[in-house]
């Protein structure tokens, strides 16, 4: 196992009495009254009650108190303070930043520390991505550990045209490097319990290296859960309810809740726990616009919101992830640990009032302050360290423009009638059905069907060759969709472009935008623009573009930038007719090819339960 992170900053500050705090212990679940030492970037000293009367004074006697000498002082005024939030299941890459930007966007909402699992780029490059997001997490004042991703491609099936490939042999040389802790999600649930030979291997090489194997359990229960979790699985992140929250925990799993599983049900069945040691809270997926607004510090108040006891939700954001990672020295306020801690002004009081790590001030009221780390060495101007900038992996594809002839169900000119396999989707959660209608095509594109979508995947294999003459168009249905077109270069996890809309015109529109840019996410309302007093200037109006230059994945932006472009594209999708609470990361999870129930791929309709391919016109 590597190394941890570099504690920055870490003997760049002097030792600092902070009293007449209100200390949140995580550890026995309580508040109270106390004080603390910072020296040296940890905890020295944890005290109840108030420090020795000469210790807060100006002068620097310490008779009794030696580890005091010479320290500052600082009176919280009754705040409250609690160790930094931990988020130990999560991918930088969904929210379209760099690590150093990330970092810049979470350490105001109090998250000091993340494990990363980077299987969106390792899915486009292979170890150079996980490799590239390592380097790039390094010197950061947000503490960046890191998972070597297990499922590069997502499934061993022959369900989709991977990018890239990631091999058993290279888990050990992965985990060498700094901050690697862990096995990232192993999401070919089916492959372990079927004994696929490669899946098997991987496992086998992250324990061997030492690593905590992660999981990824949508659907499995009984003796196949049980045989999963005897591969080496140690934890599920996926929805949940109060009966599989039970069996996974009942069978010794880490139960990970995301916000999309924290109903009023799964809290009043982790509340009546006996042991909540092994329920921890975690992100996922987070995009950039709604980082503006919150973090880890969102799911901790939203559970408090629903009942959870705010001190225990602390300590499910803490104390519990860190020691499930063994993290001996993170996740509470106590002597010897690091000094990652927020000050707030009541519990679940978010963005705190200031945020430490390793005892330097890198946030204060809602802002970054790289400042705060200006001794871990040089930066390129605001803040970041050296070499953050450096040599991005950009993307160039060698097909440039797409015809809308590409879009098309069929190739048929002429009107008639077929039956058609839809994917049914809802609003409310990414999990999908299978129908079968009878429909009448018209230029091989569905007439009288308002509420049908069309959408292809497109291999970056085949964007960097020959283009076919048409692509393996497929149907949704529920998506909402009444105008335009949706294009992105980022859908999980292959990351093969994505075209979802309701004309070939404008799906063209939107795509050859991504292409264009090299990367990135584009709206397309398949609308034409003409200039006033000018009939004959009749053109198509551009599409709205965000672009992901970084392996067509990334930008290096500031949060403000991207989530802002980012809330534009949701807003046009949602005038367009979209009426899921989070457009775009539906949409980028529809091409998930182990994702339940049924996705699609550049190869048809996968049926993700059955590991095969569909064709989405049934044969006559």
């Amino acid at each position: 196992m590597s190394a941890a992170p570099a504690d920055v900053g870490r003997t760049s500050h002097p030792a600092i009495l902070y009293f007449n705090a209100r200390i949140v212990d995580v550890i026995l679940g309580s508040v109270y009254r106390g004080w603390f030492l910072v020296r040296d970037g940890r905890f020295q000293l944890v005290e109840e009650g108030d420090p020795p009367a000469h210790v807060t004074l100006d002068s620097d006697s310490a008779d009794s108190l030696p580890e005091a000498a010479g320290s500052r002082r600082a009176d919280l005024a009754g705040a409250v303070v609690h160790p930094g939030l931990l988020d130990i299941h999560m991918h930088i890459e969904s929210s379209l930043l760099t690590p150093r930007r990330f970092a810049e966007a979470v350490l105001p909402w109090g998250t000091t520390t993340i494990l990363q699992d980077p299987h969106e780029i390792a899915n486009v490059l292979g170890a150079e991505g996980v490799r590239w997001m390592v380097a790039q997490s390094q010197g950061l004042p947000l503490r960046i550990y890191s998972a070597v991703s297990s499922c590069v491609p997502a499934t061993t099936a022959p369900l989709e045209t991977p990018n890239a490939l990631l091999r058993p042999d290279e888990v050990g040389e992965l985990a060498t490097l700094p901050g690697v802790l862990a096995l990232g999600e192993m999401m070919d649930y089916h492959g372990i319990i079927n004994g696929d030979s490669e899946r098997t291997a991987m496992v086998n090489a992250g324990l061997r290296a030492g690593l905590t194997v992660e999981g990824h359990v949508p659907s499995l229960s009984g003796p196949d859960l049980s045989r999963y979790i005897a591969a080496g699985i140690r934890s599920d992140h996926t929805l949940m309810n109060p009966d599989k929250i039970r069996e996974e925990l009942r069978k010794g799993l880490t139960v990970m809740i995301q916000e999309k599983s924290l109903t009023p049900e799964v809290v009043v069945t982790v509340q009546r726990l006996p042991d909540r040691s092994r329920v921890v809270l975690i992100t996922d997926d987070v995009m950039p616009n709604r980082l503006r607004t919150g973090h880890m510090s969102r799911i901790v108040s939203l559970a408090g919101e629903l009942g959870w006891d705010p001190v225990d939700a602390i300590a499910s954001a803490t104390i519990r992830p860190a020691v499930y990672l063994g993290l001996r020295d993170l996740g509470a306020i106590a002597p010897g640990f690091r000094a990652d801690f927020v000050v707030c002004d009541e519990l679940l009081h978010f963005p705190p009032r200031s945020v430490f790590v390793s005892g330097a001030q890198v946030a204060a009221d809602g802002a970054f302050m790289p400042a705060g780390f200006e001794g871990a060495g040089g930066n390129d101007g605001d803040g970041s360290p050296d070499g953050h900038r450096a040599r991005p992996p950009l993307v160039r594809f060698g097909v440039t423009r797409i015809p809308e002839s590409y879009f098309r169900l069929m190739d048929s000119d002429t009107e008639c009638r077929a039956t058609v396999r839809v994917i049914e989707t809802n609003t409310r959660n990414t999990v999908t059905t299978l129908c079968e209608r009878r429909v009448t095509l018209r230029d091989g594109v569905p007439v009288n069907e308002p509420d049908l979508t069309l959408a292809v995947v497109i291999s970056r294999a085949e964007l960097s060759g020959t283009l076919r003459p048409r692509g393996t168009v497929c149907l949704f249905s529920g998506l909402g969709l009444t105008d335009g077109a949706f294009a992105t270069s980022l859908s999980h996890d292959t990351h093969n472009v994505f075209v979802v809309g309701r004309s070939p015109a404008a799906m063209a529109d939107a795509a050859n935008a991504v292409l264009k840019a090299g990367g990135g996410m584009a709206v397309s309302t398949g609308e034409t623009a003409v200039t006033a007093g000018d009939p004959a200037s009749d053109r198509r109006r551009e599409p709205l573009l965000l672009p992901l230059p970084i392996a067509a994945l990334l930008s290096d932006e500031p949060v403000a930038e991207v989530g802002a472009r980012f809330d534009e594209l949701e807003q046009r999708l949602r005038a367009l007719g979209m009426g899921a609470v989070n457009p775009i990361l539906l949409l980028t999870i529809l091409p998930l090819t182990v994702s339940p129930f049924f996705k699609i791929s550049d190869l048809g309709i996968v049926d993700v339960e059955a590991r095969r391919v569909l064709p989405p016109v049934v044969p006559e």
